[in-house]
Formats: C-alpha cells, structure tokens, sequence
C-alpha cells in the first residue's frame, strides 16, 4: 500500500496550510478532501518528516506507468485514504477488493472506493457502499483492512460488472488456482440480481486464458455468435512441425485469431522490435500453411468490425464444407 496522510495528521506533524500547498507542490498530492499520499522521495528538509513516517510504516509511493494502469494506482491510493475513515463492520467489496488481493483490473471501470456494509446505502464522488448481506466468513483482513474474501470478491464483481471486465479477472484467479469453477458456483447466491450475469462470466472465463485481451476476446466471441474456439492451442503443418502456439485456433476449421496487447511487446524479455520480428515470422508460416489469421489489437475487443469478419469467414467455411459433402 502507500502512505496517506489526513489534513488533521499533517497538522499534528507541524504543517500549516502555507506548508501544505507547497508539499502539494512537491511530493504531496491529493487524493481527497482532506486526504493527502506521499507520491515520491524528495530531500526537501521540511518534507523530510513525511518521508521519515514512509520508510517506517513500509509502504510504497504510488506506481506510474504512463497508460491505463495508473488509474488502479490512483485507486489503490483512494482505497487506503479510508482506511481509518470506514463506517464500523464496512468491508472492503468488489474491485477495491480485488485490488487489496492483488488481482489487476482489465480496464477502468470505477474510480470510487468500494465497500459493503449491511443497512447502508450511500454514494459520493469518491465512495460507493451497498447495503449487501455479509455474513462474517465472507470477511477477511489484508494489510491491517477488513475486505471481502477472494472468492467472495469475485462473485460480488461477476454480479454487478459486465463480463468484458469481470471474465478477465475469473480466469486470472483460476489460472493462478486462486479459486475453481466449483467454488464459484457454489458461492453464487441463487435467484438473486445479477446472478445470471455472473453464471455467464464463470462459464466464460478459463485458466487457459493468459491475458485479459483473450478473456475479452473470449466474451465477444459468445456476444457474436462465435463458437468453437479453443485457447492456446500448439499448431502444426501437414509434416507436423510446429508452428506456433496461438491464441486461440477454431476446433474444426484452420481460423485462428491471435490477441496483440501491448504486453506482447512491451512487458516481455525481449524488445519491442524482436516479439514483432518474432511474431511476422510465425504469422508467415502460418499464413504459408493455409491457416487463416485474424489479428486483434486492444481496441479491436471494444469495437464489432472484426468479431463480424470472424463470424463471416466460420460461416463461409461452413457453407463450403457443406457444399463439399453434397456433391
């Protein structure tokens, strides 16, 4: 977590209101009224306080990672600014929780704090609490915070978030054996709102899913209609020499859609310029191979052009085999 200091702390270390606005200038930003995190090392003297408290509570400065990322950043600030600002037995919920327990959101979907806590319903422009049963074994503790366990964090994100976003974060749990598809099920309330939302995201997530652009492309593949695609499948040609392992590959006809997010290039041991030299390579022997290769990038998940064309060519290729056995 990272180091959060209130109005009323920074006044109790001898900051006056002067002293504030020009930590702000520094290394202080504001998280919310009245809610301040130390978000880098200076050699300030004045500051020299603020950076002492940090080193020995153990905690980190916030991440900066120039893309989508720092908004779970920035959330896990506002997390932690409410820390000891809750409502007795209010816990940690959905992706506020998710965050505690390491999980990595796909995509912004919030930027309010989450909690629940049973007869209390409020909403501002910071936090969000549902008024939800939360029996006690559904309640752990991380880092000192009272949070939603995973499985029931999962549950709760599955019933009350679209499966574009929830899908990525059941088969991210299920590939690291967090949870299983099992207790899932089980954890389900039955008959209640969202829950067959939250069944069709469980049906639809996969351990074989190795990032959140094919747990994407995995529920965009059930919206249009796309059936038979299997995830990471080893290709071979006709002399069985392998070619590649693919994103996912249709069980039936030679289709195959590969999902190009920027970690592919840019958060692997390689460079930028080898994985796309790599990739070339591979996609050229496939293509040699009579394979046919449809390549997504982040924002074709968000968009229907391509998922259109994958369910035109299976029904083409369909209609072919059909045409074939009748004459």
């Amino acid at each position: 977590m990272v180091t959060v200091f209130s109005t009323k702390r920074l006044r109790s270390l001898g900051f006056a209101h002067k002293d504030i606005v020009k930590a702000l200038q520094c290394c202080l930003q504001r998280v919310r009224r009245g809610q301040f995190v130390l978000n880098r090392p200076c050699d300030q003297q004045a500051h020299a306080v603020l950076q002492d408290v940090h080193s020995a509570s153990s905690t980190s400065y916030p991440r900066t990672y120039g893309d989508i990322r720092d908004t779970a950043e920035d959330l896990k600030s506002l997390i932690r600014s409410y820390a000891d600002d809750r409502l007795p037995d209010a816990a940690f919920s959905h992706v506020s929780a998710a965050l505690l327990h390491g999980l990595d959101p796909p995509f912004p979907a919030v930027d309010k704090c989450e909690m629940i806590r049973t007869g209390t319903r409020r909403s501002s422009d910071t936090l969000h609490i549902r008024d939800r049963h939360l029996p006690p074994n559904d309640v752990g503790s991380i880092g000192g915070l009272p949070v939603t366990t995973l499985l029931r964090t999962l549950v709760d994100i599955a019933r009350e978030y679209d499966p574009e976003f929830s899908v990525p974060l059941l088969s991210d749990a299920l590939r690291r054996r967090l949870v299983t598809k099992a207790a899932l099920r089980t954890a389900l309330p039955p008959v209640h709102r969202g829950c067959r939302t939250a069944a069709l995201a469980i049906s639809l997530a996969d351990a074989n899913h190795e990032s959140a652009a094919e747990s994407i492309t995995a529920v965009k593949f059930y919206r249009f209609g796309i059936t038979g695609m299997i995830p990471q499948v080893e290709t071979c040609d006709a002399a069985g020499n392998l070619l590649g392992r693919n994103d996912f590959r249709h069980e039936k006809y030679g289709l195959i859609v590969e999902c190009h997010g920027v970690g592919k290039y840019f958060m692997g041991r390689n460079s930028p310029d080898e994985a796309s030299k790599k990739n070339h390579e591979r996609h050229m022997k496939l293509l040699n191979a009579g394979f046919r290769i449809f390549n997504l990038v982040w924002a074709d998940l968000f968009r229907p052009h391509e998922f259109i064309k994958i369910k035109a060519e299976l029904d083409t290729l369909a209609k072919s085999e059909l045409t074939q056995r009748s004459e």
